[in-house]
């Protein structure tokens, strides 16, 4: 392509643009949206063509595309979902881009998931309000599960210290005392379970990984009352009924434990 014909391409894509500014995207519903989808069967055939033209209709409205790509990922198709949820994060930062971080760290796409927990933090919008979890908090775990565990301490601290310790999720403290643990800093990390512990007695990680810490350091004695600790309060374990969040704690690792140190 020559110059001129690129400078007359140019003219008549300009033209085309200010066009179809002339017809804009009519005006935006998402209640009206929701209602036709709800109509129908959930993910039939119906439901997929109405959200399609839903999205035809809105090209600029981000919750169609969160629509689409969540179902997609909820069947484990991650290659045609998450670019539906790139674009809704794109549209809407505030409100997308931290679930889409959740979804990147979960197939191990840690570059994207960084990009996105930042940018959820930069619209200051660090709480994920479609399942809730801060982007702080994740963004510490994208770097633990990297192996970068001195980035990763340095986030856990940074959201304690912009929140305070009664303003952020408890589980921080433990993502936190397992990284000390990453670092050999054991002192430190039986201060993150204690701090859980002085919060909410029954948590069983924080005993389980109290038990860990004093398993590494020889005391099989001191290990073995903290698993036994870990099993009285079993029934707090915190589970996701949808699969494995990162440091879920199973009864049978605690179980393991116990037999390993109480013998």
């Amino acid at each position: 392509m020559n110059k001129i014909t690129f400078q007359l391409y140019c003219i008549f894509l300009l033209g085309i643009i200010g066009f179809s500014g002339c017809f804009p995207q009519p005006e935006y519903d998402e209640k009206a949206a929701k209602e036709r989808l709800d109509k129908l069967g959930y993910a039939s055939p119906d439901w997929w063509a109405t959200l399609d033209s839903i999205i035809a209709e809105y090209p600029t409205e981000a919750w169609a595309y969160y629509r689409k790509g969540l179902q997609l990922i909820r069947k484990d198709n991650y290659i045609e979902g998450m670019p539906y949820m790139n674009r809704a994060a794109e549209l809407d930062p505030y409100m997308y881009a931290n679930y889409t971080g959740m979804c990147k760290l979960s197939i191990g796409d840690y570059e994207g998931a960084i990009k996105d927990f930042k940018t959820a933090i930069q619209h200051n919008n660090h709480i994920d309000i479609i399942i809730p979890g801060s982007a702080y908090t994740r963004l510490g775990l994208t770097y633990k599960e990297m192996g970068d565990y001195t980035t990763a301490l340095t986030t856990f601290d940074d959201y304690i210290e912009r929140f305070g310790e009664d303003d952020v999720d408890l589980y921080v403290f433990m993502h936190r005392g397992l990284t000390k643990i990453e670092l050999a800093d054991y002192e430190g990390a039986n201060a993150d379970f204690d701090t859980i512990i002085r919060k909410w007695e029954k948590c069983p990680e924080a005993y389980y990984h109290k038990g860990i810490v004093s398993h590494k350091k020889g005391n099989k004695a001191l290990a073995c009352k903290q698993f036994k600790k870990a099993l009285l309060y079993q029934n707090f374990i915190r589970g996701n009924p949808n699969g494995a969040y990162i440091d879920q704690l199973y009864l049978a690792d605690i179980e393991r434990m116990f037999d390993l140190t109480c013998e």
